[in-house]
């Protein structure tokens, strides 16, 4: 009697599992479970594009993301006007790497906070350098404004894998004064690639002698470009009413000691100047990240919200990796029209319906984990794994509902149910799905 008992308690558990991305194909709902009549849920478009939800330590923002980089050296014909090939330069570069990560993982404290703001020190965000790569060409040694595609395409010609790393070029040349520049991300073609063009100082001779903390100073304040930053300066949004106006920089009203706001601005931008005297009460200049400061390293929550959104929704997000088991948990019936890249799991509650007309990308260690009773529709929509991931993600585990009781064994668990409409598709998991409606 013991082992028909154990027999049993090894069949029921199998039953009781289901994981979605152990074999080569699945198939969806049987054919009278597709013809359900389903109402499509609230669209919660707003909530996933708004700045302050991607905050560190928000619901959507839980894991550190770590962005890809390659740093391209170029060089005149002969080798020469530019850092050489040497374990000084190497070892230097690799510190940049290192202090860009300690900026971002322990921003300093402002030095005019806002009343009433929580600053935060982790972005969320590190960085990895995946390689120094050298250039003799006399062309692109020295350039001016608008050669970071140009540049892009050459090094791509040259090692495609670049492609998948956010490039940044170190030129000779000038641009309008500025030390360097870069694009912002792309909503719209989100494999479009990002850059940044950093200019070698035309009075550096000496290796020893090259700024290289500098340097991190402003590649830090170039990346913020990358991912949606915008100088306090002169170009951040400055109405109130903007919906990605920064109130923990520029404050909630106008500032004491505004006067005449630039243009339509409900406040007064603030100073900025590489050697602008943070300590003089007369000036108004900040050591935030993007004020162009010698000391810049702040970074406030929403700053460090909206480079996550950009991680998460624009074409930046092609060069970051990341994940946390905290997963997203969606609680309620919602429609998701939009294309989002997920560095954790979504967990659908019980009774819940998760409705998909957009597209999401998920991390290799991400997956979907539908509860008893819940209900995931892809109506036209796709859900695949991250571009670049060159692996697939995790796929989708049904829970059982749990037993009740002795007579747990007179129906098999309601479990969660996945219908495809209108050509939507679940791809690149391990266990791909069938069937259409």
């Amino acid at each position: 009697m013991k082992k028909v008992f154990v027999a049993f308690s090894v069949i029921f558990l199998l039953l009781s599992t289901e994981v979605i991305g152990t074999a080569k194909s699945i198939n969806t709902e049987n054919n009278e479970d597709k013809n359900i009549a389903i109402e499509k849920p609230a669209d919660v478009s707003e909530f996933f594009s708004h700045q302050k939800n991607y905050v560190p330590g928000e619901h959507v923002n839980k894991a550190i993301k770590t962005i890809y980089l390659a740093f391209h050296i170029w060089q005149d014909e002969d080798g020469t006007g530019n850092l050489s090939r040497s374990d000084f330069v190497y070892e230097n570069l690799y510190d940049i790497v290192d202090r860009l990560n300690s900026r971002f993982r322990r921003a300093h404290t402002p030095v005019r906070p806002v009343e009433g703001v929580d600053y935060i020190r982790d972005s969320h965000i590190r960085f990895e350098l995946k390689g120094i790569h050298y250039y003799q060409n006399a062309e692109n040694h020295t350039v001016g404004c608008g050669a970071g595609q140009r540049l892009n395409q050459y090094v791509f010609r040259d090692n495609p894998q670049n492609r998948e790393y956010l490039n940044i070029h170190f030129v000779k040349g000038s641009c309008r004064g500025a030390s360097g520049y870069a694009n912002y991300p792309s909503s719209r073609n989100l494999e479009a690639d990002s850059y940044v063009v950093t200019y070698v100082k035309p009075y550096w001779k000496e290796e020893e002698r090259y700024p290289f903390y500098a340097t991190m100073v402003h590649l830090a304040h170039e990346i913020g470009h990358n991912m949606g930053l915008r100088h306090p300066y002169d170009s951040e949004y400055c109405n109130f009413s903007h919906p990605d106006y920064l109130f923990d920089l520029f404050g909630s009203e106008k500032q004491d000691w505004c006067d005449n706001p630039r243009g339509n601005c409900d406040v007064c931008y603030h100073e900025g100047g590489w050697v602008c005297d943070l300590e003089d009460p007369k000036t108004t200049c900040t050591n935030n990240i993007m004020g162009g400061n010698r000391n810049a390293g702040s970074i406030t929550p929403l700053q460090m919200g909206r480079m996550n959104r950009s991680l998460s929704r624009k074409s930046v997000r092609k060069y970051a990796w990341g994940y946390s088991d905290s997963a997203f948990v969606v609680d309620k019936n919602e429609l998701w029209d939009f294309n989002q890249k997920f560095y954790q799991d979504i967990r659908v509650k019980s009774g819940v319906t998760l409705y998909l007309t957009g597209e999401l990308e998920m991390v290799p260690q991400a997956g979907i984990i539908l509860e008893p009773g819940s209900l995931l529709v892809v109506d036209g929509g796709l859900i695949t794994n991250a571009l670049y991931s060159h692996s697939f993600w995790q796929g989708i585990k049904k829970e059982p509902k749990p037993s009740r009781g002795l007579a747990f064994w007179k129906s098999r668990p309601d479990k969660g149910k996945v219908i495809l409409k209108n050509d939507g598709n679940i791809e690149n998991t391990l266990m791909e799905p069938s069937g259409s409606q």
